[in-house]
């Protein structure tokens, strides 16, 4: 119903036909993004007027994924794969509950089940993709990343359809390198730009505006090109191929047949990151310089938040301080860490991407649960220790302490979903050595 009703006109529904299952999953519907607590509630109350309906306990299930309360949401969703097992919708969300719990060889039957049912490839396709990455089964795992172009309703063969899309293979014109996704993933993936490098000529790379003046520093002989305010760009140079970040891992072979791995790349502004440093070290003389984030502000951020009472134990090691890296730091967090945390640096992340280099490379170690923060230590070389939570995103992998994207990382797992205390005991551990 939502589907062909506006959010106004299914609201005034609700009032007017208040007992319609119908009208309450569609409601439920337009609520979760912004409300996930209140489309449950929503859910529920489809479901107990019609309780032989598949998608409200499918909206249900998706309601306590987002809240966080995952064997919930697996319990919730099986019920609507039983009564009616042809739905996709259904298969797709009980398997995000199970790559969620961690069980990733279910997930990905469950991801072949939801194709046969009728799952578009972007869906079912994206989601075998991530867990085959993270499985490290990267020669089947590249194909299917493709998938995210649909995924981020984004077409990439619109951008320049005169131009081919540059398949590996070397090449003497011009390339032209298109960062996409977040912050976090533009970083990652051009610690591939040097194997790039070697297989083509003159390289354009297109970043957006708040990482122009970093990416032009790091690689100073590339073009590096970025949209005005309106989204307009400059006249290009001329290319014989494009092809978008996250593809240059399929194209030159990483981790699979290619000889080419990542390499750190950023250099902050060395006279800020001195200025910072010397400043820290004249307040807090003798003492290591702990860069730490505690939370991510993305949707699912609630998995990736370290509450301020459990780094404790990290700032009581003598012989640290520990640094707020931490992007629009809320003030009941920073009044939770107290005298706990130095925060007098003079850099707000979140707005000056530079000066977030110049801080992390100003640090002596920094410790982050995983957001944009750990790509630009492990861009930049800083020594890192990431949290994970239990279900890691695929470029963590599935187990290990080592980090494939950055040599300079070690990751500490959390076992169980929401207890972090042995995660942090871990860091704690490395700290002191």
């Amino acid at each position: 119903m939502n589907e062909q009703l506006t959010p106004e006109k299914i609201r005034r529904l609700v009032v007017t036909r208040a007992n319609d299952a119908r009208v309450m999953h569609a409601w439920a519907g337009t609520r979760m993004a912004e409300a996930p607590l209140e489309a449950l509630a929503w859910s529920r109350r489809a479901r107990t007027i019609d309780p032989f309906a598949p998608p409200p306990r499918h909206r249900e299930a998706l309601a306590l994924w987002c809240l966080g309360r995952t064997n919930e949401a697996d319990r919730a969703g099986l019920p609507g794969v039983l009564l009616d097992p042809s739905d996709w919708h259904a298969w797709i969300n009980v398997g995000n509950v199970k790559k969620r719990l961690g069980d990733t060889m279910l997930a990905l039957r469950i991801c072949d089940w939801a194709r046969a049912t009728g799952a578009p490839f972007h869906m079912s396709g994206m989601n075998a993709g991530v867990l085959r990455l993270r499985r490290g089964d990267y020669a089947a795992g590249w194909p299917l990343y493709r998938a995210r172009h649909r995924t981020l309703g984004v077409d990439p063969t619109t951008i320049w359809p005169e131009l081919p899309e540059w398949g590996g293979k070397p090449i003497r014109g011009g390339l032209r390198l298109v960062t996409e996704q977040g912050i976090g993933d533009a970083i990652m993936f051009m610690t591939l730009i040097e194997a790039v490098r070697d297989r083509v000529g003159p390289i354009t790379l297109l970043v957006t505006h708040r990482l122009r003046g970093l990416v032009q520093r790091s690689f100073p002989d590339i073009q590096v090109i970025a949209p005005d305010v309106s989204g307009a760009l400059a006249e290009l140079p001329q290319a014989e191929a494009w092809i978008c970040a996250g593809d240059v891992p399929a194209a030159i072979g990483l981790f699979t047949t290619g000889s080419a791995r990542p390499r750190p790349y950023l250099k902050a502004d060395p006279r800020r990151r001195q200025r910072i440093r010397d400043r820290l070290q004249r307040r807090y003389p003798g003492k290591r310089l702990v860069g730490i984030t505690w939370t991510s502000l993305a949707d699912d951020g609630w998995r990736r938040t370290v509450a301020p009472s459990l780094w404790h134990p990290i700032s009581d090691i003598e012989d640290i301080v520990l640094v707020s890296l931490q992007y629009k730091a809320g003030k009941g967090d920073l009044a939770a860490f107290g005298d706990r945390l130095a925060i007098d640096h003079g850099i707000e992340p979140f707005q000056d991407l530079d000066g977030l280099a110049a801080l992390v490379a100003a640090m002596d170690v920094v410790v982050s649960p995983p957001n944009n923060t750990i790509h630009f230590a492990g861009a930049l070389g800083v020594p890192c220790h990431v949290m994970l939570p239990v279900d890691p995103d695929w470029r963590w992998g599935e187990d290990g302490c080592g980090c494939q994207w950055y040599e300079n990382v070690r990751l500490h797992r959390q076992q169980r979903i929401g207890d972090w205390a042995p995660v942090v005991d871990s860091v704690v551990q490395d700290l002191r050595r």
